[in-house]
């Protein structure tokens, strides 16, 4: 006897399975029939009254209890799941999971690829439309009341989104079409279709079948429909997965007012039937040259000074021959000099000199400090006469540049000039727009000094007096300068070259 009722159990089981598909095949045309209450499902609107509960569980204590109850009902808190990370429905299954109207597994999954049964279906739309009866009850035979999904069976019965087969049955067990849920959604929310040539955007709409055309019509015009992954397959003989339900039952809720669209950027959006396509600006059209050149000089911004004033040796070479510029090294700027005279001033004889020196500080923002180590004593006594100088310059707008230093602060041996304190203004005015090209820049600098600035008379005489110098530096061409240099003493002109793509000058003069 312990043997013999499961077995019973199991025959039962079958024999309902097997007479559900049985009735499924043969009944398709009879569905139509009042008795079923399928043209009936349509009753009157409630969209303006639904709205979202808590998660439907098992209602009754007794289903509760039931411990053959499917784990797709138990309570799930997460809102999103890891095996739709990827999916094309996320945005659909983590919005409804938010609002507790389908949850997952046990395991954490959702599974989104799991069949879907009416059993199932009937309790996702109870608890996503939780509207008030339409219609009385009806005692289904394969419902008994400790059936797990009982209750949500009746309100979805009742409130008009679903009904059975003849002879009371229900086959809650039995996998839903999608042509099955979209016409339940269209019916519980009394929707009509206003042509059903819509249809014809399906290219397998002559699979669909004859009872469902206007429900499916009416919710392809209500954006209901959800087809992946092409969009002209409707594909409505096949079953429902777990994706596709929430997809149906989501653009329902938006069709009812109570969940807002998608964003039209979301990746699921293409997939819904009748969704406007995210439209791109139009290219704009092509600018004619004279239009660019018109905003270019509307617009036009002065270059940066840094490039052109701190570093103006590096492209077309230097401005001057002798005498201090106002632009000199910053923080990170070093250099090395030398230079050759076949006489010196007031000797017979030849001799040279070199230079090192390197940048502080930031001429741009604050102030630059110039610091220069000078032997110029190379020839005879080598390394015996010396001095070290110093530049305070600062960078104004308009390529304008200012600076005072002292040469020679301090000494070693002899440095004729003695040394030098001076002031200088400096500025480079843009012949053309394009450095590169030849006579593109004029460098002026213009100063004040004593010590070797003096006049020649003045420094023989031994008086300290001041005077003037300056330079004159105009780019040739891109790397040719041609310099003319009044020292105060002497007027030199010169040529500054840069024969390499680094920064090394070669000044020439007489």
């Amino acid at each position: 006897m312990l043997i013999l009722k499961p077995a019973l159990y199991i025959l039962a089981a079958l024999a309902i399975s097997n007479l559900g598909q049985v009735v499924y095949a043969s009944a398709i045309d009879s569905l139509k029939s009042p008795h079923l209450g399928v043209e009936k499902l349509d009753s009157q609107d409630n969209a303006t009254s639904i709205k979202v509960n808590a998660a439907y569980l098992l209602q009754s204590p007794a289903a509760q209890d039931n411990s053959s109850a499917p784990d797709t009902y138990n309570i799930a808190q997460a809102t999103t799941f890891p095996d739709i990370q990827n999916n094309w429905a996320r945005s659909f299954i983590e919005a409804l999971a938010a609002r507790n109207v389908i949850s997952g597994f046990p395991d954490g999954s959702f599974r989104p690829d799991a069949l879907v049964t009416r059993a199932q279906f009937a309790a996702m739309i109870s608890q996503a439309f939780p509207q008030t009866a339409q219609r009385q009850a009806i005692a289904f035979n394969d419902v008994p009341p400790s059936y797990w999904a009982s209750e949500a069976i009746q309100a979805a019965y009742q409130s008009g989104f679903l009904a059975g087969y003849p002879n009371n049955v229900f086959l809650p067990e039995q996998n839903i079409p999608r042509a099955q849920a979209l016409v339940s959604l269209a019916s519980g929310l009394n929707l009509r279709a206003n042509d059903v040539a819509i249809l014809d955007t399906f290219q397998d709409a002559g699979d669909i079948p004859d009872f469902a055309r206007n429900a499916i019509a009416a919710a392809t015009e209500n954006r209901l429909v959800v087809n992946y992954p092409n969009l002209a397959s409707l594909s409505p003989n096949q079953i429902a997965t777990r994706a596709d339900v929430a997809a149906f039952i989501y653009q329902a809720l938006v069709r009812s007012g109570t969940v807002p669209p998608l964003r039209t950027t979301d990746v699921a959006t293409q997939y819904i039937v009748g969704e406007e396509p995210v439209t791109t600006p139009p290219t704009p059209a092509p600018i004619a040259p004279q239009e660019v050149a018109q905003l270019r000089e509307q617009f036009r911004i002065e270059p940066p000074t840094l490039v052109d004033i701190i570093r103006p040796t590096v492209r077309g070479g230097g401005s001057t021959v002798g005498s201090p510029t106002a632009f000199g090294a910053d923080w990170g700027d070093a250099f090395l000099g030398a230079s050759f005279q076949a006489r010196a001033r007031n000797t017979n004889r030849s001799d040279g000199g070199v230079s090192f020196g390197f940048g502080l500080g930031d001429a741009q923002r604050t102030v630059g400090l110039e610091v220069a180590v000078s032997v110029v004593d190379l020839i005879g006594n080598t390394f015996e006469d010396g001095g070290v100088s110093f530049k305070l310059h600062r960078v104004l707008p308009n390529n304008f540049g200012v600076a005072v230093g002292v040469e020679n602060a301090t000494t070693w041996g002899s440095t004729d000039g003695g040394s030098s304190v001076y002031g200088v203004v400096s500025k480079i005015i843009p012949l053309r727009d394009d450095p590169t090209e030849p006579l593109s820049r004029l460098t002026l600098s213009l100063g004040l000094g004593g010590g070797r600035f003096r006049s020649e008379s003045d420094v023989q005489a031994g008086n300290e007096t001041v005077n003037v110098f300056g330079s004159i530096g105009l780019q040739a061409l891109e790397r040719v300068s041609l310099i003319a240099d009044w020292t105060g003493q002497d007027l030199n002109l010169g040529a500054s070259i840069v024969p390499f793509n680094i920064p090394l000058v070669v000044v020439l003069k007489m």
